[in-house]
C-alpha cells in the first residue's frame, strides 16, 4: 500500500510539472513569441482578411507613401507601391501571403482604431473602415540612393543611425516589383536569382576582412602585450595544413595591429589568432552578438558561428581572417559597425518608428533599447583609431569623404562558386557618429564594396544636415 501511494504521489508531480511546463511554454508564445509569429510568412492567418476594411498606409520617415490600399468597383480594396522596387524589400508585398513589413505588422494595419464607432458610422454613414498606418525610419532619400548605386549589382545596402539603431536605408538586389507579385508569382518564386530573399536581413555571407575588426578586438581582450605583437609578412604564412596569403601576395614587411588592419594584412592577423587561442576568439564572436537573436522586425536569417575550443589551427586562422564557416547577414555588419561607432554599445535595430491612427493621432512609439555592449569605450576608440587610418590611407581610401573623417574597414571574402564577395563596414564622421553603413556586393572584384560605402555615407550625411 506504502508502495503504491508513493507511485500515485510521484505521477501527481510529473504530471504537474508537465502541467507547468505547458502553461509556461503557451505563456513564452503569448508574451514573447507572438510578434515573430503574427508576422512570420508561414502564418496562414496572415491570408486571412477582412477586404471591406481598408488596409492602413506605410510610410517613411518624412510621410512618404510607400504602400496604399485602393477602392475597387466591387467594394475591396487592392495594394499598390508607388516606390514599387525601390522599397520592395521593405514593404514586402500583401498579396500571395506577405512579406516585409506587411508581413510584420499585418495585424496593426488591418487593426481598426474605435473598431465600434467605425463600424457603425460605416453602416449609417458608409464610412470606410480605416486600418492603422505605419511610420517608418527608412528615408527613401538615401534608400533610393542606395538602390541607383547598387544598379543591377547583385548585393545589400544597409545604413543605421548609430545612437539609436534607427535603420535608415535597407537595399537589397535582386528584387521584385510588389505590385505585380501575384501575377509573377510562379517566375519568382522558382527564379534562380531569388529576388524574393531579403539579401540585407537574410543573405549569408562570409565576412572577409571586416572579421578582422572581431579578431583585433578579442587580442585587446585576452593578450595583455598585443599593442606590441608584431610579425614579419612575407605575403603568405604556413599554419597546420592551411597557407595563409594575403591579396596578391603582397608582402607588408614588419607589421603591429594597427597597420596589418589598415593594410589588411591577412598574415598578421592568422598569427594573432594562434596567440588568442580558439576558445577567447569564440568567446568573443559571442560578445560581439554574432550569435544573438536582433529582434528585428523584418525576418532575419541568424549568423552562423563554427568556432568552438578545440578547434583546428586552419579552422582557427580560417575564422580569424573571415573565412571559413562563417556568415553573417549585411544587417550584423551595419549593427556591428553601429556598435563600434557608439562606443561599444550595441543598439537594437528597428525600422517601425510609429503608428499612426486614421483621426492622425500617434499610436505605439518605438523607443531606442540598448541591445548588448560588445566593448568597453576604450576598446572601441583604439579600434576607431584604426579603421580611420584604414581609409585615410590604407585598404579603404575609396570611402574616404571631403570634409568628414570616415572610419571603415574593407573586406574581401572568397566564393567557392564565383568571384569574391566584396564588402565594407564603416561610419562618419568619427568624432560624432551619424551613420553606420555595411555594403555587400556578390561575386565582385576586389574593391568595389568601397567606393558604393563612401557615396552612401556622404549621401546619406546630406540628406540628414551633417
Amino acid at each position: 500500500m506504502s508502495n503504491m501511494k508513493r507511485s500515485m504521489r510521484r505521477v501527481f508531480w510529473l504530471l504537474a510539472l508537465c502541467f507547468f511546463l505547458l502553461l509556461g511554454y503557451l505563456g513564452k508564445l503569448v508574451l514573447v513569441d507572438r510578434d515573430e509569429i503574427s508576422g512570420n510568412a508561414y502564418n496562414h492567418r496572415l491570408r486571412y482578411v477582412d477586404e471591406t476594411i481598408r488596409r492602413g498606409d506605410i510610410l517613411d520617415r518624412d510621410g512618404e507613401v510607400l504602400a496604399t490600399s485602393v477602392l475597387q468597383n466591387d467594394g475591396t480594396y487592392s495594394r499598390e507601391y508607388p516606390r514599387a522596387r525601390m522599397a520592395a524589400h521593405i514593404t514586402g508585398y500583401s498579396s500571395v501571403g506577405k512579406s516585409g513589413v506587411e508581413a510584420a505588422e499585418n495585424f496593426t494595419l488591418m487593426a481598426l482604431k474605435n473598431e465600434l464607432f467605425q463600424r457603425v458610422s460605416g453602416i449609417i454613414r458608409k464610412t470606410e473602415l480605416m486600418g492603422n498606418s505605419v511610420a517608418l525610419t527608412v528615408d527613401m532619400d538615401i534608400q533610393s540612393t542606395a538602390g541607383n548605386l547598387l544598379g543591377s549589382a547583385k548585393g545589400a545596402v544597409v545604413v543605421i543611425e548609430p545612437s539609436t539603431g534607427r535603420v535608415l536605408a535597407l537595399q537589397a538586389y535582386p528584387d521584385f516589383n510588389p505590385n505585380s507579385v501575384e501575377s509573377q508569382w510562379e517566375t519568382l518564386k522558382d527564379h534562380e536569382d531569388s529576388p524574393l530573399v531579403n539579401r540585407a536581413t537574410q543573405g549569408l555571407y562570409p565576412p572577409g576582412s571586416t572579421f578582422k575588426t572581431v579578431t583585433a578586438l578579442a587580442a585587446m581582450e585576452h593578450l595583455p602585450d598585443w599593442q606590441s605583437f608584431t610579425v614579419e609578412c612575407t605575403g603568405e604564412m604556413d599554419f597546420e595544413d592551411k597557407v595563409i596569403h594575403c591579396y596578391n601576395n603582397k608582402a607588408h614587411g614588419t607589421v603591429d595591429m594597427k597597420g596589418a588592419l589598415a593594410a589588411s594584412c591577412n598574415c598578421y592577423f592568422a598569427a594573432l589568432a594562434k596567440e588568442i587561442g580558439a576558445g577567447n576568439l569564440a568567446k568573443t564572436m559571442r560578445q560581439v552578438g554574432m550569435d544573438a537573436f536582433s529582434h528585428f522586425e523584418l525576418e532575419t536569417s541568424g549568423n552562423n558561428i563554427y568556432l568552438e575550443k578545440g578547434a583546428t589551427e586552419s579552422e582557427l586562422v580560417e575564422t580569424a581572417i573571415g573565412q571559413g564557416r562563417t556568415g553573417v547577414t549585411p544587417l550584423y555588419m551595419a549593427m556591428l559597425a553601429s556598435a563600434i561607432a557608439n562606443d561599444g554599445m550595441m543598439m537594437q535595430p528597428y525600422i517601425v518608428d510609429h503608428v499612426l491612427y486614421p483621426d492622425g493621432n500617434m499610436g505605439k512609439h518605438t523607443v531606442p533599447q540598448k541591445l548588448m555592449e560588445i566593448c568597453s569605450a576604450e576598446e572601441a576608440s583604439i579600434l576607431k583609431d584604426m579603421m580611420t587610418e584604414v581609409v585615410t590611407s590604407g585598404t579603404g581610401t575609396a570611402a574616404a569623404v571631403s570634409g568628414v573623417t570616415v572610419a571603415g574597414k574593407t573586406g574581401t571574402a572568397e566564393n567557392a562558386t564565383g568571384n569574391d564577395h566584396s564588402w565594407f563596414i564603416g561610419f562618419a564622421p568619427v568624432e560624432d557618429p551619424k551613420v553606420a553603413v555595411a555594403v555587400l556586393i556578390e561575386n565582385s572584384n576586389y574593391g568595389s564594396a568601397t567606393p558604393i560605402a563612401g557615396k552612401m555615407i556622404r549621401a546619406a550625411l546630406a540628406e540628414l544636415g551633417e
